[in-house]
C-alpha cells in the first residue's frame, strides 16, 4: 500500500513532465527571429503557491490550460522553444522521499522519458533542492527537460519543469540554473524565526 501511496503521489510531479512536452508543442511558431539575450529577467511572484523566481530576459508569463500551473514561455518569435511549467502538491514525506517517489513512477507515467542525471540543488538563499535531468521525446523531436524540487511550507513541495529542445539543451541549461538559483519562498512563505514576545 505504503508503494501505491507513493506512486499516486508523484502523478502531480510527473504530469509537469507531460504538461510541459504538451505545452511545448501549443507554443511553437513558424516565423521565427533572432534568439533573445540568454540571462535571467524580471522576478515572476506566484503568489498563490508562494515562490519566486526570475524568469529568462524577454520570456512571458502564460497560462498552462487545461491545468492550474503557472508557466514563463519563449517568445513565440523566437527560435527557442521553451518553457519553465511550475506547480506545487502536497506530501507529508521528505523532499527526497518525493523525488525518488517520482522517479519510480516515471517509467509507468512518461515512458520516453530517460532519467541523465539526478543531483542536489542549491539556491542563492540557501534553499537546498534536488535537479533532475530527463532526455524525452515529442513526435520523433528530442527534448531535454530539467525538474527542480523544491520543499515549500505546510508540507508542499513545489517543482519547476523546464522543457526545451534537445539541440538547445548545452546553451538553455545554465540559463534554467541561473533562474532557479534565484528561486526563493515568499516572506508569507519562510518560517518564522526569532524568541516569541512575552
Amino acid at each position: 500500500m505504503k508503494r501505491l501511496w507513493g506512486f499516486i503521489i508523484a502523478l502531480v510531479g510527473l504530469a509537469l513532465v507531460i504538461l510541459a512536452v504538451t505545452q511545448y508543442l501549443t507554443h511553437r511558431t513558424a516565423g521565427r527571429k533572432k534568439t533573445p539575450a540568454l540571462r535571467p529577467g524580471e522576478m515572476v511572484v506566484f503568489s498563490d503557491r508562494n515562490f519566486q523566481f526570475r524568469m529568462p530576459e524577454g520570456w512571458e508569463r502564460k497560462t498552462a490550460p487545461p491545468s492550474t500551473a503557472g508557466m514563463v514561455a519563449s517568445p513565440a518569435a523566437s527560435d527557442l522553444e521553451s518553457n519553465m511549467v511550475t506547480t506545487s502538491e502536497s506530501y507529508n514525506g521528505t523532499l527526497r522521499a518525493y523525488v525518488d517517489a517520482n522517479l519510480a513512477a516515471l517509467p509507468k507515467l512518461a515512458p520516453t522519458a530517460k532519467v541523465v542525471n539526478e543531483l542536489p540543488f542549491q539556491t542563492h538563499s540557501q534553499l537546498a533542492g534536488r535537479k533532475l535531468k530527463l532526455g524525452n521525446e515529442l513526435k520523433g523531436k528530442a527534448l531535454a527537460q530539467f525538474m527542480y524540487f523544491f520543499a515549500g511550507p505546510e508540507k508542499k513541495k513545489i517543482i519547476v519543469t523546464c522543457t526545451t529542445p534537445a539541440s538547445n539543451a548545452a546553451q538553455m541549461e545554465p540559463l534554467f540554473d541561473a533562474c532557479m538559483k534565484t528561486f526563493a519562498l515568499s516572506e508569507a512563505a519562510q518560517p518564522a524565526t526569532g524568541s516569541p514576545k512575552p
